[in-house]
């Protein structure tokens, strides 16, 4: 956006979004960056629908142990903290009052996005600050890259999704629809679902069930921007 635009938009809602996340394995039939692009989209959808503006997305991830997987990249947490915090601060001084920080990447909120938070806090920052992830709005789901990651971007991206990718490979093992399951081991590596956790994404992740919590995720935010 052009200086104006940007101005023009900030006049109508001083709200300015972040989307914080990751480059990891995601499964064979994800994109790699899924945590931040994931995060980046539902913002777009928030910004689109109440106005306020999209941050570039950090593709950056702190914690959570995938370091061993291919094209799985993790950073310290301290910077972060600090990047974080610096970004606050750059907010309130350019004229914001209410602050989205959603990280795709579940780690990233223990990691360094509430003690970023907090440091900003510390250094006399003033604005709002929401930070959280996805599933700690109510009513809404999350996973990794199983039924309900998948679904987001079968909703979210669909285009960077390869279902296809799913089914090659043993299809009788699928569990129950609530069942939990961890593909995390070495033992699995060639199946389908290698390097996943959560509902079986083969039989139950969908565009719908994707939209459904998207939908209940953007109430949530919604109603924190307007209270």
């Amino acid at each position: 956006m052009r200086p104006e635009q940007i101005e023009a938009a900030k006049a109508q809602r001083p709200a300015i979004y972040v989307a914080c996340g990751s480059v990891e394995w995601h499964g064979y039939h994800n994109p790699v960056g899924l945590d931040t692009l994931k995060a980046h989209e539902q913002l777009v959808g928030l910004a689109g629908r109440l106005g306020g503006l999209v941050y570039p997305p950090i593709f950056l991830g702190a914690g959570g142990g995938h370091t061993r997987w291919p094209s799985s990249f993790m950073v310290s947490a301290e910077p972060m903290m600090r990047v974080v915090a610096d970004l606050l601060h750059g907010f309130e001084r350019d004229g914001y009052r209410k602050v989205i920080l959603l990280s795709g990447h579940y780690p990233n909120q223990r990691e360094y996005m509430l003690p970023a938070a907090t440091l900003y806090r510390d250094e006399g920052g003033t604005i709002d600050v929401l930070s959280l992830i996805e599933n700690q709005a109510p009513g809404v789901a999350g996973d990794h890259a199983a039924k309900y990651e998948t679904s987001f971007m079968l909703y979210l991206c669909p285009n960077l999704v390869d279902l296809g990718r799913l089914r090659v490979g043993p299809q009788d093992d699928i569990a129950g629809p609530d069942q939990v399951v961890n593909w995390m081991g070495e033992a699995y590596e060639g199946h389908p679902c290698y390097g996943l956790v959560g509902i079986d994404p083969r039989a139950y992740a969908s565009a719908q069930v994707g939209q459904d919590n998207t939908e209940r995720l953007l109430a949530y935010l919604a109603a924190w921007l307007d209270a």
